[in-house]
């Protein structure tokens, strides 16, 4: 499952990348950001349903850059919310109970994508 290492980013912290109830905390040293005359790129490793990509497309918005462009390592297809990413990795149609689990360096060692299925 999602690690805690993207728990480090500085601009917010993702309480978890599954539930609709997923919340960011801003980075205090971030508040007053202005992203007037910028174009801004959210990068997520996995596209569950688009509840982490919601909140912070909403989150970047109010900051007002030029514009928003949203990456995704893989889209698994399932999205709930009217989110969608304009660059995909690549995109995996899988079970939904299954885990899509991205290791990123430099995170890890190497990068690697694994399909985890429950037991």
């Amino acid at each position: 499952m999602h690690t805690s290492r993207s728990a480090d980013h500085p601009l917010c912290r993702r309480s978890h990348p599954l539930y609709p109830e997923t919340r960011l905390t801003e980075n205090p040293l971030h508040a007053t950001l202005d992203l007037t005359g910028h174009t801004v790129l959210v990068v997520d490793d996995v596209m569950y349903r688009g509840h982490s990509m919601l909140r912070a497309v909403e989150y970047l918005a109010r900051r007002q850059p030029d514009e928003i462009r949203t990456v995704v390592l893989v889209d698994r297809g399932a999205t709930k919310l009217p989110v969608r990413s304009d660059i995909v990795g690549v995109r995996l149609d899988v079970a939904p109970p299954d885990v899509i689990e991205c290791n990123v360096p430099p995170y890890e060692a190497g990068f690697r994508i694994d399909l985890l299925q429950p037991d």
